[in-house]
């Protein structure tokens, strides 16, 4: 059996930050009712995905032409790598990536799934 997530991946992180963008909210220093009253609030996956994008493209427009925000970018480096490689800050988001960080930050539930017994 595979073991949950606990914590989000980079790429998720920075999802949970253009959602709560998107909504207008502040992501930190809440109690969990405030959480769940955003979660509640959510519009469909489709739509917010849409909406995120937009976003990020907005924000890439600017740093390529105004130079105001400046992107970072991400490192995954783990325990063992040789190199230390950097991927571009993403321009797209998948709508997977969006429900697995609302599941992996517990705004969301997961989907039902066939129990295996093997």
């Amino acid at each position: 059996m595979s073991k949950a997530q606990r914590f989000p991946t980079a790429i998720q992180d920075i999802t949970l930050n253009l959602i709560f963008a998107v909504m207008g909210e502040r992501r930190f220093n809440r109690m969990h009712h405030e959480y769940m009253a955003i979660a509640a609030r959510l519009p469909p996956l489709k739509k917010l995905t849409f909406q995120i994008n937009q976003l990020l493209q907005q924000l890439h427009k600017c740093n390529d032409e105004c130079g105001g925000v400046i992107l970072p970018e991400l490192c995954r480096f783990k325990a063992g790598d040789q190199k230390i490689t950097y991927e571009p800050y993403p321009e797209l988001i998948s709508y997977e990536t969006v429900r697995a960080a609302l599941q992996v930050s517990g705004m969301r539930n997961p989907r039902w799934r066939k129990v295996s017994l093997f």
